[in-house]
């Protein structure tokens, strides 16, 4: 029996006080928060605990005290004052209509309409979301909390249909453009979601709206640091490593390279996804848990309709005012995938303001290459998994003919339309794909003093050049690789270096030749 209860899938912060479960207190963020604003809005991937932080806010606002024994908060707050509290939850309702976010919006004002009363005379969703806060603060005499839970479900939900999601803006527009108007009866409100979607002018409209997704103050209002771990989860963690047959601290760097790496903020600690921390502590296993609960298709179909290589879209540097916005008809994926969770900021420059992101951790890393093969390449679970294990044994063997032909023989078997328009960055991103699904490291584009090198691999105790003709030879190619000495800054490395020289056909769509060379 495990010695702690873990909140896998619980976002009400009743239920988990209420029921012995392990709660990480966030409280002294909540404090924070009242003391120093009124208009918030946070950004933060799924399954980061943004719903349970929003149920914390309702809890502290309706002035349920008794929850808040013995967390932060308790001690700083001396009147608990009630408040009526507006909480939207966008994140379950029909997404492929317009009745369904109109049920769903039309669900919240009736319940409150019940409570507040309704008014004949008000028409469309602003007036009576203007009514509703109007008429609670007459009743109850204190000013009302508006919490938006996924306030960007609707449109992210309708990405790649951009007449439903134009429908959608209009109707949040309505809602969430009457917090300015109704400001003399807010008390404090705040949006939350993984996105910021700049079409929906709510960050232009409502220009109080404080956005704290960037701010190293809340850099782990969500998610799990490793002092919090030491602070809440050490039973768990010893639990973890005896069924491991590991000490503490081994148990602690397995589950640090599969779950931590998140940096949400230029400067702050690490953050673990929670979710997969606490499935991994609960199960015992290290799985791809954030995984299981739902792959973007949309994001990886809008990665291969890219005319870049995918390797630039995961090693990128950027600055801070691409990250806090996207379009949803825009060709920039870097914000999108930084506020996914599949991009997180590794190191930051204070001097030129320049941030680098790469995949967080080994979680998403894995399951992020899994979810792009069959995308890329067309191919079900059972024929790629098949195709990267012989790959795998070839490449580790350091025999380079055989995972040649595997490749070759892979790449026949992928659909003309995926490949048409850009065969030559196909190949690379299949090639990509396959290699980082494998764990070895692999770069394409790597660049030398002397040029760039199209893909390199290091597995095991090989390290493969491969550079690429397009409709030219697989000599010319390995030439190429010579006259450039693409091999000379890994000499020193202590591992046998194999140069592949391939010719890629455009008629064709595969490799019609290579040359190897050790």
């Amino acid at each position: 029996m495990p010695t702690l209860k873990y909140p896998i899938g619980l976002q009400s912060f009743s239920e988990i006080r209420k029921g012995g479960y392990v709660y990480v207190d966030k409280t002294a963020y909540i404090h924070r928060l009242v003391s120093t604003g009124k208009y918030y809005f946070l950004s933060r991937p799924r399954r980061f605990g943004k719903s349970l932080f929003l149920s914390t806010l309702k809890s502290y606002f309706e002035g349920d005290r008794e929850l808040f024994d013995g967390l932060f908060i308790s001690g700083r707050v001396d009147e608990w004052e009630s408040s009526p509290v507006f909480y939207f939850d966008f994140v379950n309702f029909d997404t492929s209509c317009i009745e369904g976010l109109q049920s769903a919006v039309e669900a919240h004002l009736g319940t409150w309409e019940e409570q507040y009363g309704a008014n004949a005379s008000e028409v469309g969703y602003a007036q009576r979301f203007y009514g509703l806060l109007k008429r609670a603060v007459a009743k109850t005499g204190s000013r009302a909390v508006v919490l938006v839970d996924e306030y960007d479900k609707p449109l992210f939900s309708t990405f790649d249909n951009p007449e439903l999601n134009e429908q959608y803006c209009h109707i949040l527009k309505a809602i969430y453009g009457t917090l300015k108007a109704a400001d003399e009866y807010i008390r404090f409100a705040m949006l939350s979601g993984v996105t910021r979607f700049s079409r929906l002018s709510i960050f232009s409209d409502l220009n109080n709206l404080e956005d704290i997704s960037l701010d190293t103050a809340y850099s782990c209002i969500c998610g799990i640091t490793e002092s919090e771990i030491e602070q809440y989860l050490q039973d768990g963690i010893d639990e973890f490593a005896s069924k491991n047959g590991l000490d503490s601290a081994m148990a602690m760097q397995m589950l640090k390279d599969n779950y931590d790496g998140y940096h949400f903020t230029r400067r702050g600690d690490d953050i673990y996804n929670p979710f997969s921390l606490f499935r991994a502590l609960k199960s015992g296993d290290i799985g791809e848990y954030w995984f299981a609960t739902g792959t973007p298709t949309f994001l990886f179909q809008a990665l291969r309709s890219q005319r870049d290589s995918l390797c630039d879209y995961l090693n990128v540097v950027t600055d801070e005012p691409t990250l806090v916005q996207i379009d949803s008809y825009s060709d920039d994926l870097t914000a999108l995938l930084f506020q996914t969770g599949y991009l997180t900021i590794k190191e930051f420059d204070a001097a030129t303001g320049d941030i680098k992101l790469a995949i967080p951790n080994r979680e998403v890393e894995q399951g992020f290459f899994r979810g792009l093969l069959p995308v890329f390449s067309g191919a079900n679970s059972k024929e790629s998994g098949d195709f990267i294990r012989r790959f795998s044994e070839a490449a580790v063997k350091g025999e380079p003919d055989d995972f040649m032909l595997l490749l070759k023989s892979f790449l026949a078997d992928i659909p003309y339309d995926l490949s048409k328009d850009k065969p030559e960055i196909y190949f690379e991103n299949n090639i990509y794909i396959i290699v980082k699904m494998l764990g070895f490291r692999v770069t394409t584009e790597y660049r030398t003093s002397r040029g760039r090198i199209d893909v390199l691999i290091e597995a095991g105790r090989f390290i493969y050049i491969i550079e690429l003709k397009l409709d030219g030879t697989a000599q010319k190619a390995l030439t190429q690789i010579d006259e450039r000495e693409y091999a000379l800054p890994f000499a020193t490395a202590g591992k046998q270096i194999i140069k592949i020289g391939a010719n890629f056909s455009k008629t064709t769509r595969n490799i019609d030749e290579w040359v190897i060379t050790r």
